[in-house]
């Protein structure tokens, strides 16, 4: 088919074109600059890239990684995240495994050669241009090297049919941006070794590693709380962990027993529990009510103390108020959280604490409930 003179993923496909360079025009020396770089794209033109004679791709980066309050971003470190994340996103199966190998021994070669743009030096460097230059064509136009770009996108690029203009843009342009001093010359090792780390690679891994990995597939959605938690109630990492598993069971189940031996900071994880729900639940017009439930030496000795600490609005009764024949459990139905501390003393289903304690949280307002106890 004749080449247009221009592509715009609607008539003719970037992805096309550049198949028709290769392999029908006998293109074999190509150079890319793009500012962004997904694997799917090279994967969709390997049998094609395979043929060529010399590669080179230069990455620069996207105006959307640029730093918010610094002047300058870690591109190598972004780039790594990126490409991992791009794996992990991959379902686990031979033939993307095998594309992947296919992948890695072709970057082996010295002809195939990657730089990454703007990752040395003290001051943010930025390439955002998009260029694919063949000995006798060149293609410049809005198109990065991905997916999207090579066929999704509506894009804009021109192709431009002369052997003159694609030598002057290959020694004079690219040259200068492939050998500036902010390149990283040594990103196809690092991609290299990226890919081999990822689960489609061949890096071998020990029986330790394999079980950290396990661990990690396992817990991976526990691992960090979702931003906008922040606090000054400061837990130990081991009570922000407990902390975390107790908001996870609370909004699956409504309700949590925080169980642990005597020490360990469990009313700590309780106050913090507190003060998430306190802020969780305000809305316009509605102050979250919380209520706790703790042994009459505790409630001035440590609750009422440690929420006027912190800061926490909460309603402290305890457990001699509720065991009372005259305790009126409708007053306290209507609260959003209800906190038991020492909960092992409500275990005897025939006391009055008991029955007024299963009255109030199971009449009334659907509240969430926390019981705090030793193990």
């Amino acid at each position: 088919m004749p080449l247009p003179d221009y592509i715009d993923n609607s008539q003719y496909k970037l992805e096309t074109i550049l198949k028709i360079l290769i392999e029908e025009e006998n293109q074999h020396n190509l150079d890319i600059a793009t500012g962004f770089f997904r694997i799917e794209a090279w994967l969709r033109l390997e049998a094609s890239i395979t043929q060529l004679k010399n590669f080179r791709l230069l990455i620069g980066r996207d105006p959307t990684i640029r730093p918010a309050e610094s002047d300058r971003i870690d591109l190598i470190r972004y780039f790594r995240k990126n490409i991992q994340e791009q794996l992990e996103q991959e379902p686990l199966n031979s033939t993307y495994k095998r594309q992947i190998d296919s992948m890695i021994e072709h970057l082996s070669n010295p002809n195939v050669q990657v730089r990454l743009y703007g990752a040395l030096g003290e001051t943010s460097q930025f390439l955002h241009a998009k260029a694919y230059i063949f000995d006798h064509f060149s293609i410049v136009g809005s198109s990065n090297f991905t997916p999207a770009g090579l066929q999704g996108n509506t894009e804009l690029n021109i192709i431009n049919k002369i052997s003159a203009v694609a030598a002057d843009l290959r020694n004079n342009w690219f040259e200068k941006h492939w050998n500036h001093s902010s390149v990283d010359l040594d990103y196809k090792t690092k991609l290299i070794d990226l890919l081999n780390a990822s689960k489609f690679g061949s890096k071998a891994y020990t029986p330790y590693q394999v079980f950290l990995k396990a661990l990690y597939e396992l817990f991976r959605d526990e691992a960090v709380l979702p931003e906008g938690n922040r606090t000054t109630l400061e837990l130990a990492s081991f009570q922000q962990e407990g902390f975390e598993r107790t908001l996870r069971l609370i909004e699956k189940h409504r309700g949590c027993i925080v169980a642990d031996a005597v020490g360990l900071g469990k009313t700590y994880i309780g106050l913090r529990v507190l003060e998430h729900y306190l802020i969780k639940l305000r809305r316009p017009g509605h102050v979250p009510r919380l209520l706790v439930v703790c042994p009459a030496q505790l409630r001035d000795l440590v609750w009422l103390k440690k929420l006027d600490e912190f800061g926490i609005k909460a309603n402290v009764i305890s457990h001699e108020e509720i065991s009372r024949q005259s305790f009126d459990h409708k007053t306290y139905n209507q609260y959003d959280l209800v906190l038991v501390d020492e909960a092992h003393n409500f275990r005897n289903s025939a006391t009055n604490r008991y029955q007024n304690l299963q009255k109030l949280i199971s009449s009334g307002k659907q509240n969430k409930r926390v019981l705090v106890t030793s193990q």
